[in-house]
């Protein structure tokens, strides 16, 4: 393990706050998530000041539907509809966060998508948001997602669509500061759970290095009474992390963000074939 005493723990949680499905998903996965580590949530709904401005075009209007005529969109027309965006995201965060008492706000602020969450971001420990920009795009990462990915400096929280965060926990265990501070938040939220749900990988190196990463897992562990199962990842098998990762039904992958094979463009590919969320570690 590396010389931390213990992992800094997560006490703030931002949300990307949107209409979309996605978010709602990421929402609740953030509240999940808070319950675990004890953590408050807040959530943070962008109006697109380049929304905005395109509504204030004589020329704009909405399209709904092939079947319909087109709708004259003004700039006060597009400032109701976000409010009602907002006001949604905000009911939706508050009836997932009393759920399971968990310390939450809510936050409406105009400017640039990205260039907001992205100073937000900066205040939090980890940042929730969705995958995908559209219900179509299973494959794609949204614009927004994927420049957070590439720029943001704390801790993602990245997924499509709803799903338990435990039963079971997948993560990878290294022995550096952010391997530590991966195995931490998997084996909180693990203990959620129950059974041996908690499935660390390792990397392949000498007998010695091995049992030393062996016992890591255990003392991170033994408090949190998280029953454990850890087997080596041969080199062979980085690239297809993502099928190991795939059985349905499973929960959240937590890897940490200093991993070699996650460059950028091998990130871009993991996350297009993974159907779980998926917590990068700073």
């Amino acid at each position: 393990m590396s010389d931390d005493a213990s992992p800094p723990p997560v006490q703030r949680i931002l949300v990307a706050a949107d209409a979309s499905p996605q978010s709602q998903a990421a929402l609740a996965a953030a509240v999940q998530l808070a319950a675990a580590v004890e953590a408050a949530v807040k959530g943070l709904f962008v109006e697109d000041e380049q929304l905005l401005r395109a509504a204030g075009l004589p020329f704009t209007a909405e399209v709904r539907t092939h079947s319909q005529p087109p709708t004259p969109l003004s700039d006060r027309r597009m400032e109701r509809q976000l409010r009602r965006q907002a006001e949604r995201a905000e009911a939706a965060l508050q009836r997932t966060a009393e759920s399971l008492d968990v310390p939450h706000s809510f936050q409406v602020v105009t400017g640039a998508v990205t260039q907001e969450l992205r100073a937000a971001a900066a205040e939090a420990d980890l940042l929730a948001l969705g995958k995908t920009s559209t219900d179509s795009s299973r494959h794609r990462l949204g614009s927004t997602a994927r420049a957070l990915l590439s720029e943001c400096g704390t801790s993602v929280l990245v997924l499509r669509s709803a799903a338990p965060l435990h039963q079971p926990v997948l993560t990878y265990f290294d022995g550096s500061a952010a391997g530590d501070r991966a195995l931490a938040l998997a084996a909180r939220c693990a203990c959620r759970g129950e059974g041996d749900r908690l499935h660390v990988l390792l990397p392949a190196r000498d007998d010695d290095t091995t049992a030393r990463l062996r016992e890591g897992v255990r003392t991170q562990c033994r408090d949190l009474d998280v029953e454990t199962n850890a087997h080596i990842l041969p080199p062979s098998e980085a690239d297809q992390l993502a099928a190991l990762a795939h059985p349905p039904g499973g929960g959240l992958v937590v890897l940490p963000r200093t991993w070699e094979p996650l460059s950028t463009a091998s990130l871009q590919q993991f996350l297009y074939e993974l159907d779980r969320p998926l917590l990068l570690v700073q």
